[in-house]
This record gives structure tokens, sequence and C-alpha cells, in this order.
């Protein structure tokens, strides 16, 4: 998508108020457009697959089994020339929540976010990055690190890392971005870039959000851990 090409958005909420109050917002945005709308989950399943939006907005009180769906139908209709992203505003967030971060252009926001942070978070989807909850990004990424506890296959996967990346790998969950990680290895920021590439490589992952969500399952955090608000996981 260049510059000058509006976002197209298809909304999909219940909330038939709501739902006005978003079109409103967003049809006085020149680069955004709205293309459709339903109350229906189900329905979105459907017009989505014709009218291939830029991204799907999704406004609920709480997750469905029918989102998870949609995101999973919306990920394999994707195209890397013409992806499908896909938005879900949710009021708070638990454990059951993070499924819909394992699935690929698929993101979780607050549904209390201000006009402006909605906006910006639709640009930036669309633009191909990862806009994350604050809640969510502190409790996974700054929550104290054990690589010796990982359990399972998850836990044999992180004991195949040398010993240099697992130390990289436990400053990436902390949200440590690549300069940050440099400075605090006193290493070289290339040599920092070529250590997140092998850890991604040999555990599997696309991203560093995968990386927090991995540490998350595979118990590198804890999860009562109670943390307040802080850095989100970098994207370099």
């Amino acid at each position: 998508m260049t510059e000058q090409e509006s976002i197209s958005v298809f909304l999909v909420c219940e909330d038939q108020l709501e739902c006005a109050g978003m079109i409103a917002l967003l049809s006085n945005d020149r680069g955004i457009s709205i293309v459709g709308n339903t109350p229906s989950v189900a329905t979105a399943q459907r017009m989505t697959s014709t009218l291939r939006p830029n991204v799907v907005l999704c406004s609920e009180r709480s997750l469905s089994h029918q989102t998870i769906s949609l995101a999973e139908r919306l990920a394999a209709q994707s195209e890397e020339s013409n992806p499908i992203h896909l938005i879900v505003l949710l009021p708070s967030l638990d454990d059951q929540d993070i499924e819909l971060l394992r699935i690929d252009r698929c993101i979780v926001l607050d549904r209390h976010m201000s006009s402006a942070e909605l906006v910006a978070a639709i640009r930036v989807t669309a633009a191909g990055y990862l806009p994350v909850r604050s809640d969510l990004a502190g409790s996974l990424a700054r929550a104290s690190v054990s690589l010796k506890g990982a359990s399972g296959a998850a836990g044999k996967q992180v004991l195949n890392l040398t010993k240099r990346e697992r130390r990289v790998f436990e400053l990436m969950i902390q949200g440590l971005s690549n300069p940050e990680i440099a400075a605090a290895l006193n290493v070289a920021e290339s040599t920092v870039k070529s250590h997140v590439q092998g850890i991604l490589n040999k555990l599997d992952l696309r991203d560093r959000i995968q990386a927090v969500i991995y540490a998350y399952e595979a118990g590198l955090v804890p999860r009562s851990l109670q943390l307040a608000e802080g850095r989100t996981p970098a994207h370099c």
C-alpha cells in the first residue's frame, strides 16, 4: 500500500452506538475509508473475503471463539502483497486472549483507547507494524526471566541456544531494543542483530512479539506476576 492510498477498514461491532461513533471518527480521516460494517463476527467472515480490507477492526466486551476463528481465516486468506490485519479491541486481557497474538497479523488493543490512539493504531497496523497493549507488554516482557525454568519441548529448544544467545534472549523478552542490548553486553549492534536472528531461527519464531509469547508459554515469565505498565517489546 502506498502513502497515497487510503486504508480500507471493515468494522465489526455489536454495539450500534459505538459503531456509529467509530464510523464518524474514522470517516473524518482522509487517509482511512470505511468499506463496511456488521454487528456479527460470523457475517464478517463472509464479507471480508469479498471486500478484502486492509484492516478489520473488531470491538468486543469479551473474546469469542468466533473472533479467534475470524483471525485464523483472515491469516489464511492474507497475502504478502495484500495482507489483511485484524485489530481486536478488548476491555481487559487474560491468559486465553494470548491465543490471538499467536495468529499472524492479529493485534489486541485496549477497547477504551482514545480516538487519536485508535487512528494511530490503524495506521501503524496497516503499515505492517505490531502495536502492543502496555498491560500485555508489561506482564510478558518486563517480568523476571529464568531460562532454567523453561518447560517441555520449549525448554529443550531454549537449551539449544548458546550462552550468549540465551543472554540476548533474556534481554529481548524484557523489552530491550538492539541498541540497548548492545550497550548492556558491550558489543556491536550488528552482533546483537545477528544473535537475534539466530534466536528467532532456532526457536522457529517470526518476530519479537512471538518471542515474548513463546517465553510466556514456556514458563519463562511467571503468569501470576503483576507488574505496572512499562516498556513494550522493541522492533529493532
